[in-house]
């Protein structure tokens, strides 16, 4: 049996849009991990803190969204608070090829703490490990494999 060429190409089109779409809606999900905190909202950002001091990072900031959001007149925001987190070690060694310092626009990691509208209090984070993969091998070693898993160690 023949294959007609427009149905081969046909088929190929189809596979290729229906990957598009999957990977569309797929990527938010895997880019980003999110899990309930077993501890009040305070608690959790402060645990966080904890985590990761006692591993040797540093807490330069921890944004408090939901007060900015108030400021500017959003009054029923519910909390919402970011801890950016950095490990000098791991930030010294992605930053030393001119051609990776790109990856600054993603430095420091970033932790959300947040209430969702049921009140429960709820953790995210990138997805280091996946996110790792779009970028050079030495970012990947270093990114993909101390940061993911110091990060996953501290939530």
């Amino acid at each position: 049996m023949k294959a007609n060429p427009l149905s081969l190409v046909f088929g190929m089109l189809l596979g290729m849009a229906a990957t598009a779409v999957a990977a569309f809606k797929l990527m938010p999900k895997l880019m980003l991990q999110v899990h309930q905190s077993r501890f009040g909202f305070e608690e959790t950002v402060a645990a966080i803190e904890e985590a990761a001091k006692s591993r040797g990072w540093k807490v330069p900031k921890v944004y408090d969204i939901q007060k900015t959001l108030q400021d500017a007149g959003h009054a029923d925001m519910t909390r919402v608070k970011i801890v950016s987190i950095c490990q000098p070690h791991h930030a010294y060694n992605v930053l030393q090829d001119d051609a990776d310092k790109f990856v600054t626009a993603i430095m420091p990691c970033r932790v959300a703490v947040y209430e969702d509208g049921q009140g429960r209090v709820q953790v995210a984070e990138m997805n280091m490990g996946l996110m790792s993969q779009f970028f050079s091998p030495a970012v990947r070693e270093i990114i993909g494999k101390s940061v993911a898993v110091e990060e996953k160690e501290m939530m």
